[in-house]
């Protein structure tokens, strides 16, 4: 059954739809008459404001926008639950996907510049974000933002960030797959050029280098479970494969093992694979993959309360890196290369 509009509510009392909208955003302008009538078919027929319209029409917000790479990715559960946690008793919080279609995209930025939301938590965002998101002029204070997971852009460095140290996290992923006995080991990457993996790129290729594997081989390519499929296809088809892929993520992981097993390629005997960010179908994935896990829930939180601090305190000049733990965690989907 469809919606109660307010055309029918205006309908059922009588009145003018403007006045039904002056019934609810502006009651004391209205006839005490006319309001009790329009109040009680408001209740009869079930209707509903739009709210989040008419915060856009009266300029006012109590909204914080989270934009991420892809609201599919399985690693953003956890990290909404977290901020959910925090800001949920005092903002709506609504996601954008920074890889939109360009067209929508350009008209949601024009309303964010509208002044339509309070403050925007970044999540691995696209390096071409709109810089008039943050503003930051005599005209138009700069709007609260807070980074998370990954860099967005040289031009976003100085805002507030919560992250692990994303090349650490993966030099020791690489550092661990060496240790065990692989040479052969191919970097299964983001786009060429992301800011998102690039930090996990400098790590595979500092640990390769520094155990003399020189001949670096990294494969770009896209950030999702076909991705990883893509991949896999390329590089498991091969007369000469590698004896163990490590991934940006771990949908690009799950893709990989899916098409392993469609090759008959048995993970780990003939093929390690290592995943990135330990999401919810880490543990469960068949075998349960290796990865290296980021306090999700945590980082989540924590750019919440930094968001919030920067809407409590406006005007206050804080630059707050702060760097969570990472973890290797080792399950069934690496092993040592079989002795050829």
């Amino acid at each position: 059954m469809a919606k109660p509009t307010i055309v029918q509510v205006a309908r059922l009392a009588g009145v003018s739809n403007s006045t039904v909208s002056r019934c609810l955003n502006q009651p004391e302008n209205v006839d005490r008459k006319t309001l009790a009538r329009v109040r009680k078919v408001i209740e009869e027929i079930g209707y509903r404001p739009n709210l989040l319209a008419q915060n856009f029409r009266r300029g006012q917000s109590d909204i914080v926008l989270v934009v991420v790479h892809n609201v599919g990715a399985s690693i953003f559960s956890d990290i909404l639950d977290g901020i959910r946690a925090v800001l949920g008793s005092r903002f709506s919080v609504i996601l954008m996907e920074s890889r939109a279609e360009a067209q929508g995209h350009a008209r949601f930025i024009d309303l964010l510049v509208a002044k339509q939301v309070v403050g925007v938590i970044l999540l691995c965002a696209s390096p071409t974000f709109d810089p008039r998101l943050i503003g930051g002029s005599d005209h138009q204070p700069r709007l609260p933002v807070v980074i998370g997971l990954e860099p967005v852009s040289a031009d976003l460095a100085d805002l507030p960030s919560v992250h692990i140290d994303n090349h650490r996290a993966a030099h020791d992923a690489t550092t661990y797959l060496i240790d065990i006995g692989h040479r052969e080991i191919t970097f299964v990457s983001g786009e060429k050029g992301s800011l998102i993996t690039a930090d996990r790129e400098r790590g595979f290729a500092d640990a390769m280098t520094q155990a003399g594997c020189t001949d670096l081989a990294i494969l770009h390519g896209d950030l999702s479970i076909q991705g990883g499929m893509a991949a896999a296809h390329r590089l498991l088809t091969r007369a000469i494969r590698p004896t163990a892929l490590f991934c940006a993520n771990d949908d690009i992981a799950l893709g990989v093992m899916s098409v392993a097993a469609q090759l008959g390629i048995a993970v780990p005997d003939d093929l390690s694979v290592m995943g990135f960010d330990d999401t919810v179908y880490a543990a469960t994935a068949n075998p349960p993959l290796s990865t290296v896990a980021q306090p999700t829930r945590e980082v989540g939180e924590r750019t919440a309360k930094q968001l919030l601090h920067a809407l409590d305190h406006p005007g206050e000049e804080a630059h707050l890196t702060e760097i969570l733990p990472h973890r290797l965690i080792i399950r069934k989907s690496t092993a040592r290369p079989r002795q050829s």
